[in-house]
C-alpha cells in the first residue's frame, strides 16, 4: 500500500504523515527515510525539529538518512513494517543536485526511474509507504533550465505515485484534504 501527501513548505505535511505511519503500523517496526540534507543553519533547525518531534513520539523509528541504498532499505523490511519518505522533493534534489555540475535531461529520467524503483520496492515489501513531497508548481515556470528540469521531473513523479496510491491527499495550514481513496484510520 503506498500513501502520497503533498502541500506547500511548512504546511504540516511532515506532522500528517507521520501520524498516518504510526497509525498504519500496527505494532510493525517503522522506518523514517530522511532525505533532507543540513546545508545551511536553516535546514540544521529544521532537521532537529523533525528529530525532537520524533523522539517525543511513542513509536520507535529506524533511521535511514540519504545517501542511501533503496535496494539495501528494501532488504532489511519486513512484511508487517511501515516507511515513511520524508521528503521525495529532496531525495531529488539530492540525485539531480549532487555534485559537481546540474544534471541532463537523461540524467533526470534516469533519476526518477531509481526513485519510483526504490519506493516501489519498499511497498512489495511492507506493509505501506508513505511518501511526502512539497508542491512547488504555484509560481509559474522557472527562467532557469536546471530547476525547470527538476520541477518537470517532480511532477512527473508526484503523478505516477499518485496513479499507484491508495490514497493521496494535500495538507494545508495543517489540515488534511484527502483526494484520491480513504485516508487510513
Amino acid at each position: 500500500m503506498m500513501v502520497f501527501v503533498s502541500g506547500a513548505a511548512r504546511s504540516g505535511k511532515s506532522e500528517v504523515a507521520e501520524a498516518c505511519a504510526i497509525r498504519l503500523s500496527r505494532g510493525g517496526r517503522l522506518h523514517y527515510i530522511a532525505a533532507a540534507q543540513a546545508t545551511d543553519e536553516e535546514m540544521e533547525a529544521r532537521i532537529r525539529r523533525h528529530q525532537e518531534r520524533r523522539a517525543a513520539q511513542a513509536a520507535h523509528w529506524t533511521v535511514w538518512e540519504v545517501p542511501f541504498s533503496s535496494q539495501k532499505i528494501a532488504a532489511s523490511l519486513r512484511p508487517d513494517d511501515v516507511v515513511l519518505l520524508d521528503c521525495l522533493t529532496a531525495w531529488l534534489a539530492y540525485e539531480l543536485f549532487s555534485g559537481e555540475h546540474w544534471k541532463t535531461e537523461e540524467d533526470a529520467r534516469a533519476a526518477a526511474r531509481r526513485l519510483l524503483d526504490g519506493v516501489r520496492a519498499w511497498a512489495a515489501a511492507c506493509r505501506a509507504v508513505v511518501v511526502v513531497s512539497n508542491e512547488l508548481f504555484a509560481g509559474g515556470v522557472p527562467d532557469d533550465l536546471g530547476t525547470f528540469r527538476y520541477m518537470k521531473t517532480l511532477g512527473s513523479l508526484h503523478q505516477q505515485l499518485v496513479a499507484e496510491a491508495a490514497a493521496a491527499a494535500v495538507v494545508e495550514c495543517g489540515l488534511l484534504r484527502v483526494k484520491k481513496g480513504r485516508w487510513p484510520r
